[in-house]
């Protein structure tokens, strides 16, 4: 795998981080962390190898630091409105549309300029001076949507996506990078990741009738491909989050079955990401 670095210090630091992060085997995401529902205790935590937080809303990390994995949520494709940020951009000409299957995110024009400058500047600056070892990069394919929905509207948006992926790994040569599906750059971006990760491999949120259901096959197959190709080109680890109930057992243990087989690190988690599931 090949992994920009500036100076011996940022390079051992990723090497050892990208060494934890291929011995990871039980991990898991936590978005909507809200104590007072869904507590996560330390000892809970401590049985996992690593947890993705989203930076704004987490358990005390200090007590895990050292001890797991840490990776902060930063969403590159969305501008969220619940963010620190909002209020200086909202009514910018590069925020978009509010994606329906998610509140309060609103698309953005990934070709802006004073986007970018903000996830280079502040967004990601405070989610590593909050102690993470590293960023999961979401809504990257915000580009597709755009260009695809979009035809001529937005042409150049997949090429500023990954652009902006590797101006990340150029700035900050130290930090373990994680892409989250992004299909469309995904060959072009992998050298600057340490890892994959990937939504619906099996099992998916049904966002029309509520509940949970099988993934079609055909997009299985797409994705499956894909990550498999780089996954043996690159060693990238693979992680993968299928969406179930928590009292479907079966379902959950046939996805973790099914992920492992493919070489994958499951993780199996409910449409929200508020609650850490068991995976037994």
């Amino acid at each position: 795998m090949l992994v920009l670095c500036i100076g011996a210090s940022s390079c051992g630091r990723v090497s050892s981080l990208q060494k934890k992060l291929i011995q990871t085997k039980r991990w898991f995401i936590l978005l909507n962390y809200d104590p007072s529902r869904n507590e996560v205790r330390e000892e809970e935590a401590l049985k996992f190898d690593m947890a993705i937080f989203d930076a704004d809303a987490h358990p005390p990390l200090e007590s895990l630091k050292g001890k797991m994995l840490l990776i902060g949520y930063v969403s590159a494709g969305e501008a969220e409105s619940y963010r620190f940020y909002w209020e200086k951009i909202k009514g910018a000409p590069w925020i978009l549309g509010e994606n329906p299957d998610w509140k309060e995110n609103y698309r953005v024009d990934v070709r802006s300029a004073a986007w970018q400058e903000l996830l280079l500047e502040e967004v990601i600056p405070g989610v590593m001076a909050q102690g993470f070892d590293g960023i999961m990069l979401d809504t990257l394919d915000t580009a597709d949507y755009l260009e695809e929905t979009f035809p001529g509207k937005y042409p150049g948006a997949k090429k500023a996506m990954a652009g902006l992926v590797r101006q990340i790994r150029r700035k900050y040569p130290g930090l373990l990078l994680i892409s989250n599906n992004g299909f469309s750059v995904l060959e072009e971006i992998a050298p600057s990741l340490n890892g994959m990760l990937v939504e619906d491999v099996y099992r998916m949120p049904d966002f029309t009738k509520g509940g949970y259901g099988e993934v079609p096959e055909e997009d299985r197959r797409y994705k499956v491909e894909i990550l498999n190709k780089i996954q043996k080109s690159r060693k990238l680890p693979v992680f993968n989050v299928d969406y179930t109930a928590q009292e479907d057992k079966k379902n959950i243990r046939e996805c973790i079955q099914k992920s492992k087989a493919l070489g994958f690190k499951p993780y199996i988690a409910e449409k929200n990401l508020s609650k850490l599931y068991r995976q037994d």
